[in-house]
Formats: structure tokens, C-alpha cells, sequence
């Protein structure tokens, strides 16, 4: 009898608990199947976003493949828009863009190509790549004569790897201005700077520093030095 009774009183218990929490043990559940699920669905998402990404960048190349054999250039123009349009957070959109602007500082047509660098020095989703584009933004802008505005860019503290190729950057830019004996600080700092993997600067920034003269004067270079340093450093 006294174990009849314990069973029973068991079952009030286990009723009573369920009265009091069965609905909050329903809806965890519940939850914890809709997060399930839900991050199921979003890489799901993200793994077809990032196919037809790289679909998309993919077709881009081939596009300035053909371009560069005598076709035309506007499928690769259009994709790379698209894929600023749709995937500006992703590599493709941003690398699209330095394509496109080293393209036009080949060409002379430096407009384009301080369009296309800007959008990744605004946009771009990986930090190198906005390095990379500022630096470049930076020459082409000299490169319109816009020196002040060029400097700027390449000014403050940068990663290690990016130090010594800003400050051959500045130097270029301070040349432009006249500046000579901050032109020769910047392009040492440069010399100073270099990593293993950029030794082969060296020489050329060398000669960077010799072409300033001792007894350099103030001036600003031509614009056809500036427009042939912007495409140097595409």
C-alpha cells in the first residue's frame, strides 16, 4: 500500500512539475530547433551567395581576358558592376574594381580609375585590399595633380607589410610638390622599411632618390611624371 501511494504521490508530482513548466520546456525546444534550422538555412544562403559570387568573377576575367585580345570591354564592366551591386562585402567586387582601375591608369583615363578605387577604399570588405586601393588612389590622384588630397591618403601608421611601399608613395607625391628633403626622408624610410619579399624596390627607389639632386630646387613635376607614376604603381 505504501508503495501504491508513493507511485501516486510520484504522479501528482511529475504533473504538478509539468503544469508549472511543461510550456517553457515546449518552447525551448522550440527554439533551439528554430536556431537549428535557421543556421542550417543561412549557410545554405551563404554558400549559394559565394557560388554565384565567384560565378560572377569568374565570367568577369574571362571578360578582361577577351578585352585584352581585341574585344570589347563592356561584359567585363557590366559583371564587375554587378558584382558591386550585389556582392560589395565580398573579395570579388573589390578585386573586380583594382582590375578595372589598373586597366584605366594604363589607359590614361584616370578618372575611371580613381572611381574604381575609391569604391574599394569605401566599400571593400578585406582590409589589404583597402590598403592596396588607397595606395593606389593616392598616385592617381597625383597623377590629376591633386597632391594634397593624394598625401593625405598615405599618411599614419599602416601594417608592416604596407610601410615601406606608402612611404615610397608619399615621397613620390612630396617630389611632385617640391617638398625635397622630405621626399628623400620618405623614400630612406621606404629603403629602411623594405621586407625580404619587396627587396627588388630597392634599386628603384635608389634611383628615385638620386634623381631628386643634391642641390635639387622646389617645383612640382609635370603632369606626364605624375600621370607615368600612377600607372607604376598599378
Amino acid at each position: 500500500m505504501a508503495d501504491h501511494l508513493t507511485e501516486e504521490e510520484q504522479i501528482e508530482t511529475l504533473k504538478r512539475w509539468w503544469n508549472e513548466n511543461g510550456r517553457s520546456v515546449v518552447f525551448g525546444v522550440v527554439l533551439a530547433l528554430a536556431g537549428y534550422f535557421g543556421y542550417q538555412g543561412w549557410q545554405k544562403h551563404e554558400r549559394t551567395q559565394a557560388e554565384t559570387a565567384s560565378n560572377l568573377y569568374q565570367q568577369f576575367t574571362r571578360g578582361i581576358e577577351s578585352a585584352g585580345q581585341g574585344g570589347e570591354s563592356g561584359d567585363a564592366t557590366r559583371i564587375a558592376a554587378e558584382l558591386k551591386q550585389q556582392f560589395g562585402d565580398r573579395i570579388y567586387a573589390s578585386q573586380a574594381a583594382l582590375t578595372l582601375a589598373g586597366q584605366a591608369a594604363q589607359a590614361n583615363d584616370l578618372e575611371t580609375a580613381v572611381r574604381e578605387l575609391q569604391w574599394v577604399v569605401d566599400n571593400g570588405s578585406e582590409e589589404v585590399l583597402k590598403l592596396v586601393a588607397k595606395r593606389r588612389l593616392a598616385s592617381a590622384l597625383a597623377g590629376r595633380g591633386e597632391l594634397d588630397q593624394a598625401l593625405a591618403l598615405v599618411q599614419g601608421d599602416v601594417p608592416e607589410s604596407f610601410t615601406a611601399l606608402y612611404a615610397e608613395t608619399r615621397g613620390d607625391i612630396l617630389a611632385r610638390q617640391g617638398k625635397v628633403r622630405e621626399a628623400r626622408a620618405a623614400y630612406q624610410l621606404a629603403l629602411d622599411k623594405l621586407l625580404p619579399a619587396q627587396a627588388n624596390s630597392a634599386q628603384l627607389i635608389e634611383l628615385k632618390i638620386k634623381g631628386l639632386g643634391e642641390g635639387a630646387t622646389d617645383g612640382a613635376a609635370t603632369d606626364e611624371e605624375s600621370t607615368e607614376s600612377a600607372k607604376e604603381s598599378e
